[in-house]
Order: C-alpha cells, then sequence, then structure tokens
C-alpha cells in the first residue's frame, strides 16, 4: 500500500460524492425543495415579520431538507443492494459513518452556498452581521449533519425510515435547534452580547454525539 494512500472514510466519502455528482439526485432534491419552500414562505409570510422570523424560517427549511436528504447516504447502500458489501470490506465501521458525515457536508454546504444569498434576497433580510450569520448556520448545520447521519445508521433497515427518523431525530437535536435560532437571531440585530453561550452548547452537542456514534458505530452495524 502507498504511504500516500488515502484514510478510509476519505474512500468513503470520496464515492459517494463520485456517485452524486453523477446522478444529482440527492443534492437537486435539497436545493430545490430549499428554493420551493424559501418562495412560498416568501408570499405567505408578512414583509413586517420577516426581519423577526426570517432566521427561524431559513434555518427551519434546512431542518426539513436535512430530513430529506442526509439519510439518502445510508439508505441508497440498502437501495442500492450494497449495505452488505460495505460491511463486509476492511473499513472500519467508524469510518463508514465518518466518510458519510463529510459527505453529508458537502451537500449541506453546497445547498447553504444555493440558498442562503437567495433567501435573504427574497425576504429583503438586513442582516447586521452577515459573515457571522452565515458561520452560525454553518454551525447549526453541522450539527445537525452529524446527529442525522449517526440516527440514520439506526433505522436503514427499517420499512418506515422516512418517518421513523423524523421522530428519532426531533427530540435529539433540539437543544442544537433553540440554540442556532437564538444566535441567528442575535447576529441578524448585531446585539451579541452572549452569543457564545449557545454556540459551546452546539458545539459539545456534536463533539458529545460523533463521540457516541463512533464508539458505537461497530454495534450499530450490527443486523
Amino acid at each position: 500500500m502507498s504511504a500516500f494512500s488515502k484514510p478510509k472514510f476519505i474512500e468513503v466519502a470520496w464515492k459517494d460524492i463520485i456517485v452524486e455528482f453523477r446522478s444529482k439526485s440527492t443534492l437537486s432534491l435539497m436545493v430545490l425543495f430549499s428554493l420551493i419552500t424559501s418562495m412560498l414562505f416568501s408570499v405567505t409570510v408578512p414583509v413586517s415579520y420577516a426581519e423577526s422570523i426570517g432566521a427561524s424560517l431559513l434555518w427551519l427549511i434546512f431542518i426539513f431538507v436535512g430530513m430529506l436528504g442526509y439519510a439518502r447516504a445510508f439508505v441508497r447502500e440498502v437501495e442500492l443492494e450494497t449495505l452488505d458489501g460495505l460491511k463486509l470490506s476492511p473499513i472500519h465501521p467508524a469510518s463508514i459513518l465518518a466518510g458519510k458525515m463529510i459527505y453529508n457536508l458537502v451537500l449541506m454546504f453546497i445547498t447553504e452556498i444555493v440558498v442562503f444569498p437567495i433567501f435573504v434576497g427574497v425576504f429583503n433580510m438586513s442582516i447586521k452581521k452577515p459573515l457571522l450569520f452565515f458561520a452560525i448556520l454553518t454551525l447549526g448545520n453541522s450539527a445537525f449533519v452529524v446527529a442525522m447521519s449517526s440516527l440514520a445508521i439506526l433505522i436503514i433497515k427499517s420499512r418506515s425510515k422516512e418517518l421513523l427518523l423524523p421522530i428519532i431525530a426531533f427530540p435529539v437535536v433540539f437543544p442544537v435547534i433553540s440554540s442556532t435560532v437564538f444566535a441567528l437571531n442575535m447576529s441578524v440585530t448585531g446585539n451579541t452580547n452572549g452569543i457564545l453561550e449557545p454556540l459551546k452548547m452546539i458545539v459539545s452537542f456534536s463533539l458529545i454525539v460523533m463521540a457516541v456514534a463512533f464508539l458505537t458505530s461497530e454495534y450499530a452495524f450490527i443486523d
């Protein structure tokens, strides 16, 4: 083996990214759903409320998109009947999980880059600290990716996985949802006193969930 060979989790992520960019099925679904939902919100939410609830609506869109898209990293393996082959490969389950997380993070970031400026323009939002807003949105989405990727392993064999995942996920990710909304609203108004507390919550949540997921990944992959 070459000394410069890629780590196994990078190989898993790269394989999924190549497959996705050939089909563009999940990414197209996520971007299209985000844009349609943004347009629906723009015609149903009064302009006078856009400034106060715009950040929460944008975060809500990414939550719905995540529910639709992030589990596909594992569900596609079941649909293509490649999951057993992945389990039998000389790759540790933790590396498989890490690769799926990286793949989902790539999808999330691309979706953010496309949707964020369109949403802000449609709602004519005035964000006092736009760079901080985008950084917080990315941090919250990253924590959401970690949680959804970890929980997706538990439900991939279920017949009602599309319905089961939100039921399991919402109670788990509630601290991230509330902390992200709080921090986003602070960046919109520019009053960032105390913003470190919700950010610490998001980072701590991500690290704890990631640690638990990696430690239990070997058992989660067992049928």
